[in-house]
């Protein structure tokens, strides 16, 4: 092995082995040339007879100055670095244009926001720029993933409204729903898996006037988050404050709308190339809206088709923040909208004049618009996830008195940057005005 840790390194001799790439051959092998990023190996040769040692400095030969068959090993690893650091570097060059010497890269190393890894490019070895680091790729995942939590803790308001319409009369009070869903994200630079639970729990009324019924309340969301991918690893805990009314008006139109307001803290963690431990944590704010539209198409006394439009938005504030290996991110503005058109259908089924169970359907087309990049160590990546997606959904309410019913739903979402693979909400309301 030859190593030069982060030396500017001549070596006024050949680099001779007797090694392949080619392994079919008995002579398959490597040497290993070990090095810092910051380092530089310059092979000038002498023109000698290779004798089959890895360095030859006799005077009595005439060959190339490097021949055989290496592996070029990255040794350090650090979050601080621009991509112009690092990024085509220049690692080994070989001063003889007709060298067969092979290089290859025999790893990965974490530099700045990237991995890097050796590749030889005719008589000079560089750095090649790979995918995100597990700690960069992780960092720049939080706001998408601040985003499918809030889009998850809208649905379930969203749902408790629609069950408000469908059914037996429901005349407000008290609420509790637990939610939760998987997502994978994946732009192209960004990419994730995430688990979300959580817990809503709300108390609205009803109210008469201006020709419509109004249920007016206020919701609370309380939600963990589980984020991964490879090494990386994100604990999400966020908190939810929620103001929402729907008017539903004597000709089936109806109009629900909110607002919310939500705290994110992310606490992240991974392993890098050299097995070093990294950590950090975030802090956000955000602020969303919900408008939905529909009508009511009444299908006799029991039946319903509702096709609606949506509209949503939350806009994210965070700090900035410095990773344990000097990584450094910036706090930035994330916005995302999501627009929506679909159509739910459900039919009641009356059992008894306290009871009935209302099943119902959901198909609906989904486009989300989040085009946003994020400053890391300076440099201007993409973490922005959007994109065309379907959504379906099945679900049930079951009122078992007048005064308390039930529901559960499951979603499914795909075909964007972030795939909602599942969503469930499970949830019970009570009349409080007995």
């Amino acid at each position: 092995m030859f190593d030069i840790n982060s030396s500017d390194y001549v070596l006024n001799a050949d680099l001779v082995n007797d090694r392949t790439w080619d392994t079919s051959k008995s002579n398959y092998g490597y040497g290993i040339v070990a090095m810092n990023s910051d380092g530089h190996l310059t092979i000038n040769g002498n023109g000698d007879v290779d004798n089959g040692t890895e360095q030859d400095n006799s005077s009595v030969d005439n060959v190339v100055a490097a021949t055989g068959n290496y592996k070029v090993r990255i040794d350090n690893a650090t979050g601080a670095g621009t991509i112009a650091d690092y990024k085509d570097k220049e690692l080994i060059r070989v001063n003889d244009a007709n060298t067969n010497a092979t290089f290859s890269a025999a790893n990965k190393a974490d530099l700045g926001a990237y991995t890097y890894q050796a590749e030889q490019r005719g008589n000079t070895v560089v750095l090649q720029q790979m995918e995100l680091t597990d700690y960069a790729n992780m960092a720049l995942s939080i706001p998408s993933a601040n985003t499918n939590i809030w889009n998850l803790e809208q649905d379930t308001v969203g749902t408790r409204l629609t069950n408000s319409r469908h059914g037996l009369a429901d005349n407000g009070g008290a609420w509790v729903s637990y939610f939760g869903g998987n997502f994978n994200g994946d732009n192209g630079t960004i990419n994730y898996d995430q688990d979300v639970n959580g817990i809503m729990v709300g108390v609205d009324t009803k109210i008469d006037g201006n020709n419509a019924k109004w249920i007016v309340g206020a919701a609370a969301g309380f939600a963990k988050g589980d984020m991964n991918d490879r090494s990386g690893q994100v604990d999400q805990d966020s908190q939810t404050a929620y103001i929402y009314s729907s008017a539903h008006f004597a000709n089936n139109v109806f109009v629900d709308g909110s607002l919310s307001y939500s705290h994110f803290n992310n606490d992240l963690s991974a392993t890098m190339s050299n097995g070093t431990y990294v950590d950090g944590s975030t802090n956000s704010d955000a602020w969303g809206f919900g408008l939905k539209a529909g009508y009511d198409f009444k299908l006799g006394d029991a039946g319903y088709v509702t096709p609606y439009g949506s509209v949503s938005g939350l806009f994210q504030s965070g700090d900035d923040y410095q990773l344990s290996n000097d990584m450094k991110v910036d706090g930035q503005s994330y916005d995302s909208m999501r627009y929506e058109l679909g159509v739910d259908a459900g039919y009641t089924f009356t059992y008894s004049e306290d009871q009935a169970l209302t099943p119902y359907f959901k198909l609906a087309y989904v486009y989300d618009d989040s085009n946003n990049d994020n400053d890391v160590n300076g440099d201007s990546i993409d973490n922005g996830t959007e994109g065309s997606a379907v959504r379906v959904g099945l679900g049930t309410q079951f009122s078992f008195t007048k005064n308390f019913s039930a529901y559960t739903d499951a979603n499914y979402l795909g075909g964007g940057d972030v795939d909602q693979d599942w969503s469930a909400n499970v949830g019970n309301a009570a009349n409080l005005l007995i």
